[in-house]
């Protein structure tokens, strides 16, 4: 399993690395519009979607609403630039505010997961919708982070995205490694046993480590020392909550796994469970921090 992890890693990473860098915007949120239908795929099977068919024309639904977004938004351009400036309604801007609203929900069915299974089970179609608006949110926010200062450095919006990654993985990391060395209360037990309180702080003390040399290297501004750390707490706290979310998901239809499309991984849900709760939060962070 370990040797298969490693490899599909290190097979991906030029593929990222690709996308990250090396495509135009346009090019980028289309390949993004790939990533989307994967995505609604797996979630699918999450929402009791058993039946193939089933699973890609909700996949294909997901694709169209975020190709509507598209087409009804701003020169793709201006997604970023006009959110927070002035307020108006455009169709980025509901898909944004969509999704914080989603995590939302998504948070409190986590916190409510021991009273409320029965419920969750019983519709199907809540799960269905939720994943519209958290997808559709993803792909918005990641696009328009991607854009960030793109005229001033075309590279700029690709390392931005890159940070967002580093700081999901400090997390993942953190939690991993110091609740294998210090772990013995369970986080949320019915949900996920492997993850401790221990794992849960060393995390967010990693993500602080993280953000802290990404900031430097970037040569971002930190002119509120504690809204940045504030801001990179909470990134680490959603990051975790994101991953418990899915994880909730999965056992509610007894799955260990959302696919096999990464071999030794499982699926790309699994992969970007954390990153799809966490994007919205990190744009809307830097913007309050100056860094768009």
């Amino acid at each position: 399993m370990l040797k298969q992890r490693v490899i599909t890693a290190v097979l991906l990473l030029p593929l990222v690395g690709f996308i990250l860098f090396g495509l135009n915007l346009n090019g980028f949120a289309i390949t993004l519009l790939i990533v989307n239908y994967l995505l609604a795929w797996e979630w699918a099977r999450l929402s009791s979607i058993e039946h193939s068919p089933l699973k890609s024309l909700y996949a294909l639904f997901v694709s169209l609403v975020s190709l509507v977004v598209w087409y009804y938004a701003p020169a793709i351009e201006l997604w970023p630039s006009t959110w927070f400036i002035e307020w108006h309604w455009t169709s980025t801007l509901l898909a944004f505010w969509l999704a914080v609203a989603g995590w939302g929900i998504a948070f409190s069915m986590l916190l409510l997961a021991s009273t409320t299974r029965e419920f969750w089970n019983r519709t199907p179609w809540i799960r269905l919708l939720l994943g519209v608006i958290l997808i559709v949110g993803f792909w918005v926010s990641v696009i328009a982070l991607r854009n960030t200062d793109i005229n001033q450095s075309p590279l700029m919006g690709g390392f931005y995205v890159l940070f967002m990654f580093t700081l999901v993985w400090g997390a993942d990391v953190g939690g991993y490694v110091f609740g294998k060395l210090f772990g013995k209360h369970k986080l949320i037990p019915s949900v996920s046993p492997g993850k401790t309180w221990e794992g849960f702080f060393g995390g967010v003390f990693l993500t602080l480590v993280v953000a802290v040399a990404g900031a430097y290297l970037l040569e971002l501004p930190v002119n509120n020392l504690g809204l940045f750390i504030l801001a990179i707490i909470t990134i680490a706290i959603i990051s975790v909550l994101g991953d418990l979310f899915v994880s909730l998901l999965k056992r509610q239809v007894n799955v260990k796994d959302t696919s096999q499309l990464l071999p030794g991984h499982g699926g790309i849900l699994d992969r970007l469970d954390s990153t799809i709760a966490v994007s919205p939060f990190f744009l809307l962070f830097a913007k309050a921090l100056g860094w768009i």
